[in-house]
Order: structure tokens, then sequence, then C-alpha cells
């Protein structure tokens, strides 16, 4: 399964929103846009709509917080198009010319908001809310970790599967700890001399430990009945709980995406190993992830989006960001801007010479854009010395400096090279 569209009416603070991939589904899809413009509500919503609205009670949100200021209905809608592996379900002809709609709508009641299904024309009237295998989608929150979550929030890890492939994204009481004790039953089950469970996990720790994942050299060691163990760059070993942040958000976000595939394919082959040794995953989906940033060092911001499209080449990343280096993946995706809060812009498509920038440029390149607010890349006294040396490099040009004019603009010179 991939998205082809997108639209959100009167949730939270959007207005409208109209989102069209119309470039290569799978890949990197970027949305950007200030603080308080609504990247999280977009994520939220599309994964309420792939949810549906019977299993998406369960999570308990008051409905009356969706619903844009005093609108009387809002909806979100969803184009999707499927492929082999997705197992259709609903009545209706099966038919390859129409994509297959997913929506939810609200409606304000006399005494509360109620979430229902929205139907949608043009698609057929098969849906993709079943537990049938495909039809694969997953959402992250921006706090992403193995520890400190709700115990009643995560016992929807086991009454409602479906459900808990998205649960991080709808609040912050959600850890991700059921991988690790996947992990340590798949390790359980190797000693037992299962051989489908001893093959995956020594799969799974080879596709992780493959280079430039984690930086600085650290790989998985060993997995035990004590939890993960890593070998850092200094060749200690240290439990994942004694990772940084960074290792922590992007570790459990592979962990539990992996083990939600296996739970939705179960059987099946996950990795696939190529003439070149290159591991990689090729079922199909959508995986939304808000803030994927969050924790990581500039570096590791700019490489994040290559390897994973690389490694999951088939799956429809998409992704929130508030940086440019997130957007560098995005050659074969695309990047789509949320008006500032408080203007009169327009949600869009960042397309042409502005993408290219964003997607080859530096970072000084993508703050010249302004798509990431004006005046970002100088502080208001860096913009200060540089119209100095502006100032004295003209009149370099007309007319001699005194000793001291050569002094300060030498210093300045050494401060703005990009400026001589």
């Amino acid at each position: 399964m991939h998205i082809y569209s997108v639209e959100i009416k009167n949730i939270r603070a959007i207005k409208h929103l109209k989102w069209t991939c119309t470039s290569s589904r799978a890949g990197w899809h970027v949305i950007i846009g200030d603080n308080g413009s609504g990247k999280s509500t977009v994520l939220r919503s599309v994964a309420l709509a792939l949810v549906g609205n019977t299993i998406a009670e369960a999570l308990r949100q008051n409905w009356d917080t969706w619903l844009f200021e005093d609108a009387q209905e809002g909806l979100i809608r969803l184009s999707v198009d499927g492929h082999a592996e997705d197992k259709w379900s609903g009545k209706g002809k099966q038919t390859t010319n129409y994509y297959l709609g997913a929506g939810v709508r609200f409606t304000r009641g006399s005494t509360r908001v109620e979430l229902k299904e929205c139907k949608l024309q043009n698609v057929t009237s098969r849906n993709i809310w079943s537990d049938k295998p495909g039809w694969f989608g997953a959402s992250f929150g921006p706090f992403r970790r193995f520890t400190g979550g709700n115990k009643d929030t995560e016992k929807l890890f086991y009454s409602q599967p479906r459900l808990a492939r998205h649960l991080s994204v709808f609040g912050e009481d959600v850890a991700l700890s059921e991988c690790l004790d996947w992990l340590g039953q798949l390790r359980f089950e190797q000693l037992d001399n299962s051989y489908r469970s001893g093959k995956l996990l020594d799969n799974l720790i080879e596709f992780v430990n493959q280079e430039g994942f984690l930086p600085h050299g650290v790989t998985i060691d060993s997995v035990d009945s004590k939890g993960v163990n890593f070998r850092d760059g200094n060749g200690i070993t240290v439990s994942v709980d004694s990772l940084g942040d960074g290792f922590r958000s992007i570790l459990s976000l592979c962990f539990e995406l992996l083990r939600q595939m296996v739970m939705t394919w179960p059987g099946s082959l996950l990795f696939k190993v190529s003439e070149s040794g290159l591991i990689t995953v090729g079922h199909t989906g959508v995986v939304l992830i808000d803030e994927i940033d969050a924790h990581l060092h500039p570096t590791w911001q700019r490489r994040i989006g290559f390897w994973l499209t690389k490694h999951f080449p088939k799956i429809q990343f998409i992704v929130t960001s508030h940086s440019p280096l997130v957007c560098h993946a995005a050659e074969k995706g695309s990047i789509f801007r949320l008006p500032t809060p408080g203007s009169d812009e327009v949600a869009r498509m960042v397309e042409g010479i502005e993408k290219e920038r964003l997607v080859f440029g530096s970072v000084l390149d993508a703050y010249g854009t302004d798509l990431f607010g004006e005046d970002v890349s100088r502080s208001e006294s860096a913009q200060k010395k540089q119209r100095r040396l502006s100032e004295l490099n003209r009149k370099a040009l007309s007319s001699s400096l005194n000793e001291e004019e050569q002094r300060v603009r030498e210093r300045l010179q050494a401060l703005f090279p990009a400026s001589m």
C-alpha cells in the first residue's frame, strides 16, 4: 500500500489541506513548517484514517479537540493504491482502475463530537480496515523510547494489534518496549533450537549492523535474557539503555517497525539479500515519523533518510522535520510546506529550484529560500557585522581604507569568507 492523496478539512488548526503524491510513492516525503503549523496534526490525521473510525475509539481521544473551532463537520480522506501483497476486504469488485479510499469524518452533535466513517467518491467500495495481510501502515511519534510508557495504553499492543502500529503518534505516554521483549523471545526460541526464530534474529542483527545505520561503528553485540547489548566505537559493550537518546530513538523505531512487519506477514521471508550482500526489506507500506530529526546529530539527520529508503525500498516514508538536512534524501520523494500560523499562505509542494536547493544545497542554501523562516541563517549581531563588511568592501573599491578599517575588514573577511 502507498498513499496517493491526503485531504484534511477542519481538523484542529488546519482549515483545508490537500497533499497529492505525484512523484515516486515509495521514498522520502518530508513535511516542513513552523511550530504550530500542524505537522503533527497531518501525521495523526493520516494515521487515524489508516486505522479507521471503529478501532480508533480504543484510543479514548477527546474528539472535541479535533474539530476546528466552531466547525460543524471535519473530515480526513485518503486515496491509497494497493499491491499484490495487500489482501482486499469488504464488498465490491476488485479493480486496478481506482484508488481505494480510507476516510473518517467528525460531526458536532448537541453534546459532543462524533467520529464516523467517511465515504469517498471515485473509489471502490472495498476498504483497508481489516486484519488480512497487507495494507501495512505504521506511525511513530517524536517521543520514541523503550521505557517510561503508560501500562494501560500499552495493553492495546495486545488487544488491538492493528491500532498498535500507530499508538505512539497519538501521545507521549507510549513506549516501544514490546520490541525488546520480542527480541528476547526470539533469542529464547533460538536457544530452544527454533530454526525460524534463530534465523530471523540473526538476519535482524545483520540488517541493523549494516554500514551507515548507527554512527561511529556502533553495532549489536548480542541479545540475551537481560536485553540487547551493543559494542560502541571504542569497543566497549553497553546495554541499549546506556545508549544516548539519538540511538534509542532510531533503534526503537527500527525494531518496532520490523516487529510489526513480522506480525503483518507471519511466515514470510522478511529480509532479502542481494548478490552484493545488501540486506533489504521487500514489503510495501506507509510509515509516518514525527520529528525524525529529534536527538540526531546533523550528520545523522542528513544520512537517516538515505539509509531507510535504501534498506526499505518499497516503503513510503512520510516524515516531519525542522531540519533542512532531512530534506537531502527527498530527491525521489517530495517536500511539502505548511503555512506559517497567522499568515495568508497556503500549504504547498516545494518544487523546481526551491526543492533542488533543499535537496542538493547546503544548510545556508536551504535557509536562503525562506522555507524555514526569514533571517534564520544569521543572528542579528552577525547580520550587522556582514553589513559592516559590505560597507568596507565598497569603500575599498572606490578609495583607500585607513589602518583601523583595514584591520576590521580583514577580521570580518576571516569571519565571513563567503562574502569576500
